[in-house]
């Protein structure tokens, strides 16, 4: 596993720097040399000094867009070496770590990627310059372009002036509504979703109004022919003047009534036929083709019924409780590796007691995978490190129910700390530190906690539904699919496994731990593993196969788990692999005194 990709060929990125006025224009990159360049950065095409003129002017300061090539992109960024100096994610942190204004709005709206550029890098001069490097957009095309030569629904058209209004209201705050309000910086990328190029600083003197933003779909639409989702844009104008719009939430509201408006019309033009109500001739007609004893219909009621209204009738609803726990962990250095930086932990408490009425279990389990990365014996201590602190912090805030989310939360940030601070006393920098991921799941009687970080995963298998997987990989590609991006495109990027949470390389401020807690109501057979196993779809393809036969209380666990570990090297054996096997069986509680809900 790696926390980083260092593709061969140089990235293109855009630049975007501001100068103060007072200053002179200076091209702040020169072009490859035969393919070298000692900065980072160079030019990516020739530009005439004389003719490079500033895209805006905000205040004291000019603002210049450059395309550029990353010439070193697996070198960590100045804007990495930098975020891990702040402690506090403010202002006048970013400011003393040498993170320059121009960033932060990039840094703030992360979470709309792709629709904002991906802030890739940011620095500062001496001299009072400040740039940022974004991703450049790759087969973009203006909105109106896609209007004008896209057959494309009023209801699509109506989302993407939604998603205008939901970012509207953060550029807001952050003084960069003038970004929505240029034509040419308005997009569609390859997901068919809505992408700015850049962003654009407002004038203090004379904010943007959100009768601009919609003056600017008026206008969009008309130039591009959208006549019938111009009409009801031009009755939201209508309401802005006569001031019963004035804020974007009553704006966003209204909008949202259109967009359904307009969906539902998309869907009755479609299935047209499959809507219209035939005569009542034809309605008898269709009816007598059908032969009802009505006698015998009321005489089946009532037997169904009892003499009652169904609806009223109580429904028996039979809680479960525990009647096993089984487990099993193994781990293996797989084909490829010269040492194991994979670690589980495994601990079960069974209680059992007979009654008149049968057997009956409770129980606890603490199952967990780390996965580690660092090389050097640094993965394996990361996720050593992780297994022995997660062990500790439960043996101490786990008493006879599950802890609250809060609580298995702040157990996971305090291993992400200890490997922090371990990374920090060995000098680690950037890419180097250390680090792990983590898979974990609670088990109390029949109800379940599960927790990650990071692309190990936990699933799940019932006889019902068949494997589902619990966990969504923390990666590049599962972030990009998030926001909308089709997963062909999304797992085509180089960087697509690339990790975006794990525990130790990085702060607290930076890992967000996902919980979510579940009931047993039938057998269940839990794995969690690392991606040794997971890789290559090899569960999925195999399931039924080798895990659906272990719901089976004959079934070996210790034999199914190795079973898992010799497939996973046939079919994958290029990592670690671990797997951890929790079965699961319930039964009906018969102590309950009154079963009726």
């Amino acid at each position: 596993m790696n926390m980083s990709t260092s593709p061969d060929d140089l990235i293109l990125c855009q630049c975007i720097f501001s100068i103060p006025q007072d200053r002179d224009l200076e091209i702040p990159f020169g072009e490859l040399d035969n393919g070298e360049n000692l900065s980072r950065y160079a030019l990516a095409m020739s530009y005439d000094h004389d003719q490079l003129t500033p895209f805006a002017t905000k205040g004291d300061r000019h603002y210049y867009e450059l395309l550029v090539t990353d010439t070193q992109p697996e070198k960590l960024s100045s804007l990495d070496e930098n975020l891990e100096k702040v402690v506090e994610f403010d202002r006048k942190s970013l400011i003393n770590a040498g993170i320059p204004g121009l960033a932060f709005p990039y840094l703030t709206l992360t979470e709309y990627s792709p629709l904002v550029p991906d802030l890739l890098d940011a620095w500062q001069d001496d001299q009072g310059s400040e740039y940022v490097i974004i991703n450049q957009r790759d087969n973009w095309q203006s909105l109106s372009h896609f209007l004008s030569n896209n057959n494309i629904t009023n209801h699509q058209v109506f989302h993407h002036l939604k998603t205008m209004a939901k970012l509207w209201k953060d550029l807001q705050k952050l003084k960069c509504a003038q970004t929505l309000l240029e034509e040419d910086n308005l997009g569609i990328g390859d997901s068919g979703d809505l992408e700015i190029k850049k962003l654009y600083f407002d004038d203090l003197d004379n904010l943007p109004h959100i009768r601009q933003l919609v003056e600017q779909w008026i206008f969009i639409l008309e130039e591009n022919n959208q006549t019938d989702a111009a009409t009801p844009i031009k009755g939201l104008m209508e309401k802005i003047e006569e001031g019963k719009i004035d804020e974007i939430k009553e704006l966003s509201e209204a909008l949202n009534l259109i967009h359904q408006q307009a969906q539902l019309d998309d869907l009755l033009d479609e299935n047209e036929e499959e809507f219209l109500i035939p005569p009542d001739k034809e309605l008898e007609e269709l009816a007598d083709q059908f032969d009802f004893d009505e006698a015998e219909d009321d005489q089946e009621a009532t037997v169904i019924n009892n003499g009652e209204n169904i609806d009223e009738q109580p429904t028996v609803v039979l809680p479960m409780t525990l009647l096993s726990l089984a487990e099993c962990g193994m781990t293996d250095i797989g084909m490829k590796r010269s040492h194991n930086e994979d670690c589980f932990a495994v601990e079960t408490k069974i209680n059992k007691r007979e009654t008149p009425q049968g057997i009956f279990c409770t129980g606890k389990g603490f199952f967990l995978v780390c996965d580690g990365m660092g090389g050097h014996a640094g993965g394996e201590v990361a996720s050593a490190l992780a297994v022995k602190t997660l062990y500790q912090y439960f043996q101490e805030h786990w008493q006879d129910e599950l802890p609250e989310e809060e609580i298995i939360k702040e157990g996971i940030l305090e291993a992400n700390r200890v490997i922090y601070d371990a990374n920090i006393d060995k000098g680690n920098l950037g890419a180097g530190r250390m680090g792990t991921t983590v898979v974990m799941t609670l088990v109390q009687d029949n109800q379940v906690a599960i927790a990650h970080v990071g692309d190990s995963r936990i699933y799940r298998v019932t006889r019902k539904w068949g494997l589902e997987q619990l966990t969504t990989d923390h990666s590049v590609a599962q972030a990009e699919m998030k926001n909308g991006i089709e997963p062909e495109i999304a797992f085509a990027r180089p960087d697509a496994y690339q990790l975006t949470q794990a525990l130790g390389p990085r702060k607290r401020e930076f890992v967000h731990p996902e919980v979510s807690f579940l009931e047993v109501k039938e057998d269940t057979l839990f794995l969690m593993c690392s991606d040794g196993l997971s890789d290559n779809e090899l569960l999925e393809n195999n399931w039924q196969s080798v895990l659906l036969p272990l719901l089976s209380s004959k079934a070996n666990l210790q034999e199914g788990s190795a079973h898992l570990l010799e497939l996973a090297n046939q079919i994958n054996g290029h990592d670690n692999i671990t797997c951890i096997l929790a079965r699961i069986k319930v039964q009906p509680n018969l102590e309950q005194k009154n079963p009726l809900l």
